[in-house]
């Protein structure tokens, strides 16, 4: 071999052993994920953590970029994105918002082999959040049951004379405890509300906190939950003219709660709100921090919203945003892998034990220290109340007709029942117009 033959394969050798550029040297692929920012959902805590997919970074030789994105405006981010066809490789998305990216046929479909282990590895309630019909399934649902709760002050019980151990079963007796518990200054000025609501803000959110009653009360937000085009809401009946109407009663009746209170899940660590329903998962992540001195289960309590009357199942809403992967993904193949391993079994049981959320698989329940964990273990026990949201194409029009129409009824611009026709009128001009 000549001299110059041997630099020349000397110079090939060293190049990619050290990684010259030209040789080695395809740049690393980087993941780009999208997930929303601040306390919207406590189970974005994984994902907070720069070193959440380092063990998965090393394997596949891929960078994994998280970027948080206000909750208000992502949705629309997330469409623009698609539509200059510059969207993310995976998506950490609000299930309500699935129709409207269904209809744009902007997920992926979970491969359905993948979707059949999955579903029958996961717990039912895991499965309701998955299941879009027939195993079809457009993403991983988070870990950490997402339930819609009642939470309470034990102290305030104690102080207004009730047993800090026995929520409110009944709509009637949640109006008997926010009365008991509303505290008001020298001026007759509310400074502690019995139970706090939520009135204000993104629609979709202001459903969310009152589905308990809407479907308590044998309303609906549309007549098959699972149909994806067509349909008719059924929330403008009696049910629903009552579900409102319980909560002006305790705005103007009772005068037990106030509009002119914060979040309710705010209003409620802070001391100012003796109870309240949202999500109980994000009182149980924040509560440690924001009102260290009420810890659970001796300082709040959670259980089950009231049923409307004794003997009435109750009802509540079992939320889930999912890991999913957009059709324009650049690096496809890479993403689901990506998703996959997140969503393993091991991640499961390694991610929900670090970060204090709850598993997804039934094996992993079987497991310490969700076996044993009194907190999970309770939250396991509302889960099978809880429903998901439809999957209907015009489910967005739904909760922004129905979300103005609580805002408007509570604030008194409109009565009850021409709140609640005119949101009719405009979500079923919503669902027909998404099914076209």
């Amino acid at each position: 071999m000549s001299r110059s033959r041997t630099s020349v394969l000397l110079v090939a050798v060293l190049s990619l052993a050290i990684g010259l550029p030209g040789v080695s040297a395809q740049a690393q692929p980087t993941l780009t994920l999208w997930y929303p920012a601040g306390e919207i959902t406590q189970t974005t805590l994984p994902l907070r953590d720069p070193t959440l997919f380092a063990p998965f970074e090393a394997t596949a030789k891929v960078k994994v970029e998280m970027v948080a994105l206000d909750y208000d405006t992502m949705q629309q981010k997330i469409f623009a994105a698609a539509a200059a066809r510059n969207v993310p490789d995976i998506l950490f998305i609000d299930t309500s918002w699935m129709p409207g990216f269904l209809k744009e046929e902007l997920l992926e479909q979970v491969d359905p082999a993948k979707a059949k282990r999955w579903l029958a590895a996961v717990t039912p309630e895991i499965v309701e959040l998955s299941d879009y019909g027939k195993g079809t399934m457009w993403g991983y649902p988070q870990m950490g049951i997402d339930v819609y709760g009642l939470t309470w002050n034990k102290q305030h019980f104690k102080e207004a004379g009730l047993d800090p151990e026995r929520p409110p079963r009944t709509w009637d007796e949640l109006r008997e405890y926010c009365r008991k518990l509303v505290r008001r200054d020298a001026t007759g000025k509310i400074v502690r509300v019995g139970y706090a609501i939520r009135h204000v803000g993104h629609p979709h959110g202001v459903v969310h906190k009152h589905l308990w009653a809407i479907w308590g009360a044998g309303a609906d937000l549309i007549d098959d939950p699972n149909a994806l085009r067509g349909g008719r809401v059924k929330f403008n009946n009696e049910g629903g003219r009552a579900a409102l109407q319980l909560v002006l009663d305790m705005l103007n009746v009772d005068k037990c709660t106030s509009l002119d209170f914060p979040d309710p899940r705010a209003a409620f660590l802070k001391g100012i709100a003796s109870m309240q329903i949202s999500e109980t998962v994000s009182i149980r992540a924040r509560q440690p921090k924001e009102a260290p001195d009420m810890p659970w289960p001796t300082g709040w309590g959670m259980a089950l919203p009231p049923a409307r009357k004794a003997g009435d199942r109750p009802a509540t809403l079992l939320g889930a945003w999912l890991f999913s992967v957009p059709r324009g993904a650049k690096n496809r193949d890479l993403a689901w892998r990506a998703v996959e391993w997140v969503n393993s079994e091991i991640n499961d049981y390694n991610f929900a034990r670090k970060y204090g959320l709850t598993p997804r698989y039934k094996s992993n329940w079987q497991k310490e220290p969700f076996k044993s964990d009194a907190y999970a273990q309770a939250l396991l026990k509302m889960a099978p109340y809880g429903r998901r949201l439809p999957i209907n194409l015009g489910l967005n029009g739904i909760m922004d007709a129905l979300g103005g129409a609580i805002q408007k009824a509570w604030h008194g611009e409109a009565t009850v029942q021409q709140a609640l026709a005119e949101a009719e009128r405009l979500a079923n001009k919503a669902i027909a117009d998404a099914a076209k």
